[in-house]
C-alpha cells in the first residue's frame, strides 16, 4: 500500500496502480516513479533536522511533480524547490 505525505503526495504503491502500468492504462501525468529512499530509526529525523542535516520546504504536489507532465523536465527538481 501507499501512505500519504502530503496532500496528493504517497510513498509507496499499490497493486491497482501495478496493474495500470501494465495494462497501458497508466496515466504518467498523475504519478512520478522514482527509485531510492531514506530511512530512519525513531527520532533519527528529528534530530537530524535540529542539526541542520536537513533542509524541509512547503512545496505542492503540482510543484513536485510539474516535470513529469511530459517527461522533458531536465532541471535539479531538489535546486527548484529550495530556490
Amino acid at each position: 500500500g501507499s501512505k500519504k505525505v502530503s496532500p496528493g503526495v504517497f510513498v509507496g504503491g499499490s497493486k491497482e496502480l501495478m496493474n495500470e502500468v501494465r495494462m497501458n492504462l497508466f496515466n504518467p501525468t498523475e504519478a512520478l516513479f522514482v527509485k531510492g529512499h531514506a530511512a530512519w530509526i525513531p527520532n533519527q529525523l528529528t534530530r537530524e533536522l535540529r542539526r541542520g542535516v536537513w533542509y524541509p520546504a512547503s512545496v505542492s504536489a503540482g510543484f513536485i511533480l510539474h516535470h513529469a507532465q511530459d517527461g522533458s523536465y531536465n532541471g535539479n527538481l531538489w535546486y527548484d524547490i529550495m530556490s
